[in-house]
């Protein structure tokens, strides 16, 4: 008896987790929304994609380009970029706005910036010895993370 309910139990759980598990799928270039495909074209190399997912949940879809190199760029529904982890190699020029690279000049000129995020509230970086720095949209500093 006692074997069935927690077999009962574990299908329960087994089939809500399934219910809410994210959709991921792997798509080609053309399927990103146009603006990340601009982006992808303006500061990376088409041809270095590895692969792309689309990840659907009930509420958004986002995107994750996933380059040879370990790069990962993830986008929203619309093609906003949400990010850009480069791993251990310096992001881009061109992608973080310049009061942040030259705020990392200037405070850190020995260190880069490995990792960029941005939302509707801030930017954080994230440089090559761990640290990460919070900025608002203007790029004013606002924390240090270590």
């Amino acid at each position: 008896m006692k074997l069935k309910k927690t077999l009962a139990i574990l299908a329960i759980l087994t089939v809500s987790l399934t219910a809410c598990a994210d959709h991921q799928h792997l798509v080609e270039y053309s399927a990103l929304p146009a603006q990340a495909q601009t982006f992808i074209k303006k500061f990376f190399n088409v041809a270095d994609i590895a692969y792309i997912e689309r990840e659907r949940d009930d509420l958004q879809t986002e995107y994750s380009v996933h380059l040879k190199n370990a790069t990962e760029i993830d986008f929203d529904h619309q093609g906003n970029l949400e990010s850009v982890d480069c791993q251990r190699s310096v992001v881009p020029n061109g992608i973080i706005p310049q009061v942040i690279v030259d705020y990392i000049q200037l405070h850190y000129p020995e260190l880069f910036a490995v990792k960029y995020t941005i939302d509707y509230r801030h930017i954080e970086i994230e440089l090559n010895t761990g640290i990460e720095l919070e900025f608002d949209l203007e790029g004013n500093f606002i924390r240090l993370d270590h």
